[in-house]
C-alpha cells in the first residue's frame, strides 16, 4: 500500500506528485505479469521510492506502536473484558473506544 501511495498516486515529500508505474498497464506477454512495475525509471529514481516507501512504513509503524504503548492500560482492561465475557459491543464498546488516546494527544504528551 505504501509502495502504490508513492508509484500511483504521487504521495510523496521527496518526490512529489508524480506517478512511476504507467508502463505497468502495457504488460503484454511481457515476462508472464511478473514485471516490475518501476523498470523503465533510473536505479536512483528507484532508489529513491524505496526510500519514500521505507519511511512512510517506518513512520506508520512508530505512530502504531507510540498509540499501543499510550492506551496500554485500556488495551489490558479490554483483553481482561473479552477474557470474561467473549463480547464487547454497542455502547459499552463506544465508551471503550471514546478512551483511546489519539495520535495527536500522544504526541503532545510527549
Amino acid at each position: 500500500m505504501a509502495e502504490q501511495m508513492v508509484t500511483t498516486y504521487g504521495m510523496s515529500k521527496v518526490l512529489g506528485p508524480l506517478a512511476y508505474e504507467k508502463g505497468a498497464q502495457n504488460n503484454f506477454l511481457g515476462d508472464g505479469g511478473m514485471m516490475n512495475p518501476r523498470r523503465m525509471v533510473s536505479d536512483e529514481t528507484a532508489k529513491a521510492i524505496d526510500d519514500e516507501v521505507k519511511e512512510i512504513v517506518e513512520t506508520a509503524h512508530q505512530k502504531a506502536l507510540n498509540i499501543l504503548k499510550s492506551n496500554r492500560d485500556l488495551l489490558e482492561k479490554i483483553a481482561q473484558q473479552i477474557l470474561e465475557t467473549e463480547v464487547i459491543e454497542g455502547e459499552e464498546l463506544q465508551n471503550l473506544l471514546n478512551q483511546v488516546q489519539s495520535v495527536d494527544k500522544v504526541l503532545t504528551a510527549v
